[in-house]
């Protein structure tokens, strides 16, 4: 369960749901290492791949899943079971999903999110592994092929981007949203499509970006102020990455209403609104964006 998060003493560990969480104690620098290895080898897979990719639809023609979701997904499980056997794997294109809560430590992969970004060549999707612990979203990777990027970090141990062969940075600690503000606003096409009123409020400019991990990113990078999903039914795998840095980064995390985003034992989908963005972005949604003005 991610509660409110907000940060103002950069010593201090990440505090969620009233226990102190940290990214560093979970994974060891050669485990953060070695997933940054496997999720770029997952990536130079994809622009592989990308050319006269096989094409296939899931659910319906809005979910699309390609050759190179498959091969990705097929061999990060691999890699990941190998290094951490006796942890739990849970990839987005497993046959079947198993619910999360039958070990303490889960692993979440999505091999390309943001699919039909990549279908479409535009350079907006990217690779993402997620780490829970005891359901919480503890650290994360978001590699980004066509921008040669790779975003890491959680609760405790900072928000880190990674140009390919450059050292890493660390982001910096953003300013608070004021309540009086006008936001920057990432929103999902179904969201914008669900609620286009949203783009007509004065307060609101609507910033678009295909890949969770890559919206994020841009929030991190300065270049939106916050990123909201309306519609819920996320899942995990679109998100324990994301959360994940963005808390390392001390951005505040939550829904749209209630305390908290609940990772449940018993699914692999979130039911809750998402919003991740600046300190402050949770009363700014609430006052602006929760619901319609009449």
């Amino acid at each position: 369960m991610v509660g409110v998060l907000s940060f103002k003493d950069s010593h201090k560990l990440a505090t969620i749901s009233g226990k102190p969480v940290t990214g560093q104690s979970s994974v060891s620098s050669e485990d953060i290492e070695y997933v940054k290895k496997i999720v770029r080898e997952a990536g130079a897979t994809a622009i592989a791949m990308r050319e006269g990719v096989d094409i296939r639809e899931k659910s319906g023609p809005s979910d699309k899943v390609t050759a190179a979701d498959c091969a990705i997904s097929k061999e990060l499980v691999k890699q990941l079971s190998a290094r951490f056997p006796n942890d739990e794997i849970v990839s987005e294109e497993d046959e079947h999903h198993s619910p999360e809560g039958t070990k303490q430590r889960v692993w979440l992969v999505d091999p390309i999110d943001g699919t039909d970004n990549y279908i479409c060549n535009d350079g907006q999707y990217s690779v993402m592994i997620g780490l829970l612990v005891d359901g919480e979203p503890t650290f994360g990777w978001v590699y980004a092929p066509a921008w040669q990027t790779l975003y890491f970090g959680g609760p405790g141990y900072g928000a880190h981007f990674e140009k390919d062969d450059a050292q890493s940075e660390r982001f910096s600690e953003l300013e608070n949203l004021h309540i009086e503000s006008k936001a920057r606003v990432i929103m999902g096409g179904r969201d914008r499509k669900s609620h286009p009123w949203v783009s007509e409020l004065p307060q609101v400019q609507v910033v678009k970006m295909g890949s969770i991990g890559l919206k994020v990113a841009k929030v991190l990078e300065g270049h939106a102020d916050l990123y909201v999903h309306l519609a819920g039914r996320l899942k995990t795998w679109d998100t324990a990455g994301p959360i994940a840095i963005a808390l390392g980064g001390k951005l505040e995390v939550g829904p749209m209403q209630g305390d908290a985003i609940v990772f449940p034992k018993d699914s692999v989908r979130l039911e809750s609104s998402v919003i991740i963005g600046r300190p402050g972005c949770l009363s700014w949604s609430r006052t602006y964006i929760a619901q319609q003005p009449q």
